[in-house]
């Protein structure tokens, strides 16, 4: 007469499922901190000035400090991602992860200039010549939405190929208007649609985090 035993869980599940909750508790907390920031900045103006100016204005450190932070707890997430989403697509998110945590500890770490009007003195338009710190602000953004957006269609086709098709058209959705977002950020409406659609997909990138890790 056989006998069967449940197969046990691995070792590595509750440490790597405590890893991946830092991704999940990553964007609420830098959007609350963000947000709250706002009335203590005073000529911060949501239509032209986007979270980076945070970072140059009265509660500039703060903000910077929770750039790093958020960058951080994705690259400790990115460390548990793959014992939940395994094979060659699930170690490639991991990297994604890790490269979107990453671009946003730089853009954290260096600033954007001052422009626009923000903070009180600056330029109204753009500067004239951008920083040192400045460039790398602008090149840690971009790395952090390149892998973000990659990111997202990674997770699409995990998604797709587990047959969990509206969580893959979520994905790939939220990958596009990221990409529209990028393309918009010099038009009138630019900062706005910013706001909208890194709020929307950061919630969702920590709700699908979530689902990934139960």
């Amino acid at each position: 007469m056989s006998s069967t035993t449940a197969t046990p869980a691995p070792v590595a599940t509750r440490p790597a499922a405590r890893r991946l909750t830092a991704g999940v508790i990553a964007p609420p907390v830098f959007l609350v901190v963000s947000f709250l920031q706002m009335p203590f900045n005073p000529g911060l103006d949501l239509t032209k000035h986007a979270f980076s100016y945070l970072s140059i204005g009265p509660t500039g450190l703060l903000q910077q400090a929770n750039f790093v932070v958020m960058g951080l707890l994705n690259i400790v997430a990115a460390t548990g991602l793959p014992y939940f989403a395994t094979g060659r697509l699930g170690r490639f998110a991991a990297v994604l992860l890790g490269l979107t945590g990453l671009g946003q500890v730089i853009a954290g770490v260096f600033t954007l200039d001052p422009s626009n009007g923000f903070p009180e003195g600056a330029p109204e338009g753009l500067p004239e010549t951008v920083s040192v710190h400045g460039n790398l602000h602008g090149i840690g953004f971009a790395m952090a939405i390149i892998s973000w957006v990659l990111l997202l269609l990674v997770l699409a086709r995990t998604h797709s190929k587990a047959g969990r098709r509206h969580w893959a058209l979520a994905n790939g959705g939220f990958a596009l208007a990221l990409v529209v977002t990028a393309a918009c950020l010099m038009t009138p409406f630019g900062t706005v649609l910013l706001y909208v659609v890194l709020t929307s997909t950061w919630l969702f990138t920590a709700a699908d985090l979530r689902r990934i890790g139960r």
